[in-house]
């Protein structure tokens, strides 16, 4: 599905309107040293590394509730370098796995396993009292509408309200809304997918089954013959070739979250777009479960759907143009960047913009081995006070694949906030901050760097 390109949208003070432009009421909202934009593990993590280290922080999201695609199902992920228990992701993020471990949220040691199912209402629980403990302000219901800048500094953010627009002035800004936003609005350099034809990875609307019985469940190798087997013969909706298995999710026996949609289009981006897709991943959900799994898969006759994600998982939109874009060949070579701020040990997993085909190159990384990321992939090149983290970190299509996914958003998402923190009490921009101090700050904090 394809779309026209849509017109450039102006926020300004009037509610009125005027060809290209909307003109609605802003009020001021007061100023931060520190405003985080999207309030996923990436940007949680961003608001209390630099909330506490003093910085005045808001963190803001689009959506009520927190904890973006953490929250829709699916696991957290590589905590540890490839085939090792030598743990490569510390600080804040461990300190979430060790807040939900006690609270029965996640049963998994993260030093035993690549995979880490977590229970998402918990870790709603866990990341508000994280938020508070640290000081960080939190705004929710708010999309971004407009970002002011003057030369290279960005000077505010403008978010809609259901009464009247907020502006909010901020030293640093932190873009960690997945989809680089802030950058875009900016008027910033903001590329997106493959670099001969901008298309992105597909969509996956992520579900759970209750009533599983797991001990008459055949071995995951078995289900996907028989997907395969079944996908030649029927002209079934999803196109993914390759089924994932399931998480058993903690302290809920009997219920599996599964990530095995494929939502094809064009970019994530455009809110028409998106519709479509959460459509037709509801499509797909219901013939996964009634024409699959009940019919042909012993153990699930009895299943019934416990939860839909409550929105689409994109894996793919626009990145920052950053001062260096990360590559695939600096993953396969295991590369300890000079300016390394987080280590990942994901390996490249595209999966096709153009079918049900995925290039997963599990086993690329030798036993004990990871890469790390670098600082200035986080740093934006057009302006002097922006950062970002998660999902539009500065990253070659393939590079990203690999660095997209939690446990990686949430390292940078760290990093980035602690950079910001570090920018307000030196009164340094972020590519003038001295890297070493930046390294020893994040070691000080529990982060594993190198």
């Amino acid at each position: 599905m394809t779309l026209p390109e849509p017109s450039p949208c102006t926020v300004l003070n009037k509610t009125r309107t005027s060809g290209d432009s909307i003109q609605l009421p802003v009020e001021e909202a007061g100023g931060y040293d520190v405003l985080v934009v999207g309030a996923g593990l990436s940007g949680v993590c961003a608001a209390v590394a630099a909330a506490r280290l003093g910085a005045k922080t808001l963190l803001v999201e689009s959506l009520p509730y927190i904890g973006g695609n953490a929250t829709i199902g699916l696991p957290l992920s590589s905590f540890r370098a490839a085939q090792d228990e030598r743990l490569i992701v510390g600080g804040i993020p461990l300190e979430i796995v060790n807040g939900l471990r006690q609270r029965g949220g996640c049963e998994v040691d993260p030093a035993q396993r690549d995979w880490l199912p977590i229970d998402c209402e918990l870790l709603q629980l866990e990341l508000t009292r994280l938020l508070d403990g640290a000081g960080a302000e939190l705004l929710t219901y708010s999309p971004l509408l407009a970002v002011e800048r003057e030369g290279r500094e960005l000077r505010s953010a403008v978010f809609h309200n259901k009464e009247t627009s907020l502006r909010v002035h901020a030293r640093v800004m932190i873009d960690c809304s997945g989809d680089a936003q802030v950058a875009a609005l900016a008027g910033l350099p903001t590329p997106m997918g493959r670099h001969r034809d901008q298309k992105t990875q597909p969509m996956t609307l992520t579900f759970t089954l209750g009533g599983v019985e797991g001990d008459r469940m055949p071995a995951w190798g078995e289900i996907v013959k028989r997907w395969e087997e079944l996908r030649l013969q029927r002209a079934w909706r999803n196109p993914r070739s390759a089924i994932t298995y399931p998480f058993a999710l903690p302290g809920k026996p009997g219920h599996y979250a599964f990530n095995v949609t494929r939502i094809i289009v064009d970019k994530g981006t455009d809110n028409r777009l998106l519709s479509h897709a959460e459509k037709e991943g509801r499509y797909q959900v219901e013939e996964f479960v009634e024409e699959f799994l009940r019919p042909h898969i012993a153990g699930f006759e009895r299943c019934y759907l416990s939860q839909i994600g409550h929105r689409i998982g994109v894996r793919e939109t626009r990145r920052i143009a950053g001062y260096y874009e990360l590559q695939r060949q600096d993953l396969l070579a295991l590369t300890q960047f000079e300016d390394a701020i987080a280590c990942n040990s994901y390996p490249v997993d595209i999966h096709s913009p153009d079918g049900g085909t995925s290039q997963c190159e599990e086993g690329s990384l030798p036993k004990g081995g990871y890469y790390t990321i670098p600082y200035r992939a986080l740093v934006a090149r057009d302006a002097d006070n922006l950062l970002a983290a998660g999902r539009c970190v500065s990253a070659s299509h393939e590079a990203l694949s690999a660095v997209r996914v939690l446990s990686a958003a949430m390292a940078t998402g760290e990093a980035a906030g602690t950079a910001a923190a570090l920018c307000i009490e030196s009164g340094l921009n972020p590519m003038e901050l001295s890297v070493d101090r930046l390294r020893a700050a994040l070691r000080r904090q529990g982060a594993i760097v190198e």
